[in-house]
């Protein structure tokens, strides 16, 4: 996989043991979006069900400055082609799932007190301060 970075924006690749948290992180993300303890940019959720079939589920929810951020970049969800998303997802085991997601996190503390709740994640990427991962991995890699 190649690293990816787009400027001012985080993005995070954190992959569970079942096929449903994923998703519930995604949820949780948008949550904390509309209190504005987060800024999701944009997101996919990556599913390799119990025959290792792999479904990814892209949301796109670009303001009009990720708009023009994500218009200069080559490539679909969060400026990453879907080569990249199908490389995460080939490289889950079997009845697992993972969150691609593009973030800005306002409030940090804020948004790892939310995450916290999503025990044994594993962060397989990211573009992250120092500061946020230490955080992020205490709350989703317990």
């Amino acid at each position: 996989m190649s690293d990816y970075k787009i400027p001012d924006h985080e993005m995070m690749v954190v992959a569970f043991d079942n096929e449903t948290e994923a998703d519930e992180v995604l949820n949780t993300l948008k949550g904390m979006e509309s209190m504005d303890i987060v800024d999701l940019k944009s997101a996919a959720v990556i599913v390799s069900s119990a025959s290792g079939e792999v479904k990814i589920k892209e949301t796109s929810d670009f303001d009009t400055k990720q708009g023009a951020i994500g218009g200069a970049v080559a490539g679909g969800v969060l400026g990453l082609d879907d080569e990249f998303l199908k490389s995460v997802g080939d490289n889950l085991g079997s009845g697992s799932s993972a969150i691609v997601a593009l973030v800005d996190f306002e409030q940090v503390d804020q948004a790892m007190e939310e995450l916290d709740k999503f025990e044994g994640g594993r962060i397989l990427r990211h573009s992250l301060s120092d500061e946020v991962y230490a955080k992020l991995s205490e709350a989703v890699e317990d």
